[in-house]
């Protein structure tokens, strides 16, 4: 799914447990994706193994200079993606509140990885839409 106007890739590291992610900091590049980005499209491809939020950059007076930002979940899996549009969602969808790695109920103890080495990804838009997303590892491509 990846395009040509991709410039460059970033593999992020393996976060904590519970640190939020909507702010990045990559060797000298800052994206805040809750300020400075909106949400515009996400895309599930099961063929591909992979989860998609992609971002347009709305304010203007930052210093970066990336206009389109993709968070790319790699080796992704969701069991459902229920999304019901109301009048009101497309506005408040567009601002990403959190994005954390958690840990999740397998049997009857928390877990931090499923038996394919996968974490979960804990997804909420202002919206209130929540997402969770089964990844390996979470790129960024600008």
């Amino acid at each position: 799914m990846a395009s040509e106007r991709i410039k460059r890739k970033i593999s992020l590291p393996q976060s904590e447990l519970f640190k939020d992610c909507v702010a990045v900091d990559l060797d000298g590049i800052y994206l805040d994706l809750h300020n400075d980005y909106d949400c515009f499209r996400f895309v599930y491809n099961a063929a591909f193994n992979e989860f998609r939020l992609r971002f347009k950059r709305v304010n203007l007076e930052t210093a970066s200079n990336y206009n389109l930002v993709d968070l790319v979940f790699i080796d992704a899996f969701m069991e459902t993606c229920l999304f019901v549009f109301d009048e009101d969602v497309s506005n408040e969808f567009k601002t990403i509140d959190l994005l954390y790695r958690g840990r999740f109920e397998n049997g009857n103890e928390l877990a931090e990885f499923d038996s394919s080495g996968r974490s979960l990804y804990y997804i909420s838009f202002y919206s209130g839409l929540e997402l969770k997303v089964f990844a390996t590892a979470l790129t960024v491509e600008l």
